[in-house]
């Protein structure tokens, strides 16, 4: 497996997976993306899937969900993500708030890849909402 980082301009980079998607990389966040908000990007979608499966083979029909990722950073430099919270809003009428906390238990302690590898050194919470 691999992915493909093409050097542009600057700090600006193309990027093309293994199945041929690209997307633009701006270490200086002025074109593009950066990439550690790449890193929480892939955090929020990667746990926001699990909690939407986690949902639906609990029988909940999801309307909608959202992910909104909030961290906080070391004092030290380098300045790298010391916690991160996920908070999943979810719309559907017939879903509780016990549900969601256990679909994102699950997508965090055993599911979401991302998760799992940044676990280690990142502290990664949840709180929950649920929109009727």
């Amino acid at each position: 497996m691999s992915i493909d980082v093409s050097w542009q301009k600057d700090c600006q980079f193309s990027v093309t997976t293994e199945k041929g998607f690209t997307l633009a990389v701006d270490a200086d966040n002025e074109t593009a993306p950066c990439p550690t908000e790449l890193l929480l990007s892939a955090l929020g979608s990667c746990s926001a899937t699990d909690v939407v499966m986690g949902l639906q083979e609990q029988g909940v029909e999801v309307q909608a969900l959202t992910n909104t990722v909030t961290y906080t950073l070391t004092e030290q430099e380098p300045r790298l993500y010391k916690t991160a919270n996920l908070h999943f809003t979810v719309t559907a009428s017939n879903v509780s708030e016990a549900q969601i906390k256990t679909a994102a238990d699950n997508a965090i302690a055993k599911y979401c890849h991302v998760c799992l590898m940044l676990k280690p050194t990142i502290d990664i919470s949840y709180s929950v909402e649920i929109n009727r």
